[in-house]
């Protein structure tokens, strides 16, 4: 009967202990052993003056692989998803299957109802929104002043879509997207496809549909998501629309050079995306459920880079930092010859590093004090990529060095708008400081009132990181890393 009365005033679990903190009494310690014992678990419980309450086990991998070599290295933490290892798997060759991951930016959706007048948002982009037009060596409030003469050159149907064009654009840079911007954007197309059908195509309509062309696709650049991938089809159109006209061979004046200008820096990046765009990811289907049907070739082909594809040129004005994006073309073409290198690609290679090591762009009055920095940048990041798609180019020492310079400058930089120098130098990046370095410039450029989104720029860049660490100090092909994070986005970037 004592036995009995003591087994019912016995706690069944731990939870039924009064004070769970308490160290427990061997009394009740005990029985719990034997109920534990009865469904086949062993606990065991530390006496109170246990010094050793716990003991970590010896890992195998951090036994020194010499005697005499006693030091171990630190742990690293690793930040990598579910998804980076499954990037890392395919694009080993490990995985098999069709469906693969994918990079993608949420729509960034403004759900409250922000409707401003027009007029105010015609002096919003004229003195705010023309600052995020991506272009490259002209200031970009100037472009915004050649699209409003450009505008305001007679009451036709092109004017009337280059303003609604303008105003789409401010409205997105105030208020990001929402509805006023999106119903600007969709009344823009409307006249613009109205007025390609019904009027003839001379100098001034031909420049009018340029410019609407080239505002709407600076509407799908500013700010990247999945839903931004129209920008290549007003690219393509602004291109044919110039080729048909014969806009870049009549007598060009400043505004029209800007146009061509603005539309040859959209166009050489655009190939730069589409040399890197891998051709076996078009038909696999993408690894998210929700945009399961989608398919990346929804891209128009005549972006490609092959030799058949329209290039824009040029203005005949074009200002000196305009050599850059020459450079990058011809770095373009280079890396993407498909053939085994001949001893005369090999010169024309090494010709091309030279031509980028002793290019000098003079400054211009519109420069600002990170001007300079920003034109080293582009040309570091030239060189580390033309050298990092052709190792035996140059020796490996002189590539460090132009990596090592790239992050002396970041820090020293203010803001960056040109996403392709940060995205091929932050590529490079190894350590965490180096990668803090990287991301603290983005979010500084991010800051401005009129900065474009680094949204692809930036799940491209941890994407890249993923994919270096989980190699684990193994080679891994340049080229091949970044054609397939790019290939992995919902939509082909652009780094403008």
């Amino acid at each position: 009967m004592a036995s009995t009365s003591t087994t019912e005033a016995m706690p069944a679990t731990f939870e039924d202990l009064d004070d769970p903190l308490k160290p427990a009494t061997p009394s009740e310690i005990c029985p719990l052993l034997r109920i534990s014992q009865e469904r086949g678990l062993k606990l065991s419980w530390p006496h109170a003056s246990d010094a050793r309450r716990s003991q970590v086990g010896k890992s195998i991998s951090a036994e020194p692989k010499h005697p005499q070599n006693t030091q171990v290295d630190s742990p690293q933490m690793v930040h990598v998803s579910s998804r980076d290892v499954a990037m890392h798997y395919q694009f080993q060759g490990s995985k098999s299957g069709s469906g693969r991951p994918v990079l993608e930016v949420p729509l960034p959706w403004n759900p409250i109802s922000e409707e401003v007048g027009h007029e105010e948002l015609f002096d919003y982009f004229r003195h705010t929104a023309s600052k995020a037009l991506p272009i490259f060596g002209h200031d970009a409030s100037e472009l915004g002043n050649v699209l409003i003469r450009i505008a305001l050159s007679g009451k036709t149907t092109l004017s009337t879509a280059v303003i609604q064009s303008i105003l789409a654009f401010s409205a997105l840079v105030r208020h990001n997207v929402h509805g006023q911007a999106v119903e600007l954007k969709i009344s823009a197309l409307k006249i613009l496809q109205s007025a390609s059908t019904s009027q003839a195509m001379g100098p001034t309509e031909a420049a009018q549909h340029v410019a609407a062309g080239m505002l709407l696709c600076s509407f799908e650049v500013h700010q990247a998501s999945c839903t931004s991938g129209e920008w290549t089809w007003y690219l393509r159109g602004v291109k044919d629309v110039i080729r048909a006209s014969g806009l870049d061979m009549v007598r060009q004046d400043a505004d029209v050079a800007m146009l061509l200008d603005w539309v040859y820096y959209h166009d050489v990046l655009a190939r730069f995306s589409m040399r890197h765009r891998r051709k076996d990811f078009e038909g696999m289907s993408l690894h998210c459920p929700a945009m399961a049907k989608s398919r990346i070739s929804e891209s128009p082909a005549s972006l490609s880079s092959a030799p058949s594809s329209v290039r824009s040129e040029p203005s005949k004005s074009a200002p000196p930092a305009l050599v850059l994006i020459e450079l990058l073309s011809n770095v373009c073409d280079a890396v993407s010859q498909p053939t085994p290198q001949t001893a005369d690609h090999k010169t024309f290679l090494k010709i091309l590093d030279w031509r980028i090591r002793t290019t000098t762009i003079p400054p211009t009055p519109q420069d600002t004090s990170d001007t300079p920095l920003i034109l080293e940048l582009y040309q570091l990041a030239l060189l580390v990529y033309i050298n990092r798609a052709n190792p035996k180019l140059q020796p490996a020492a002189r590539t460090q060095q132009h990596i090592d310079r790239a992050f002396e400058l970041f820090p020293q930089v203010r803001a960056c708008d040109r996403q392709f120098p940060v995205f091929v130098l932050g590529c490079e990046a190894r350590g965490d400081e180096q990668r803090a370095a990287v991301l603290d410039l983005i979010a500084r450029t991010e800051r401005g009132v009129s900065s474009r989104s680094f949204n692809y720029v930036r799940i491209l860049l941890q994407a890249v990181w993923a994919q270096d660490d989980l190699a684990a100090g193994g080679e891994i092909d340049y080229l091949q890393k970044i054609s397939f994070v790019i290939s992995c986005c919902r939509i082909l970037p652009t780094f403008v």
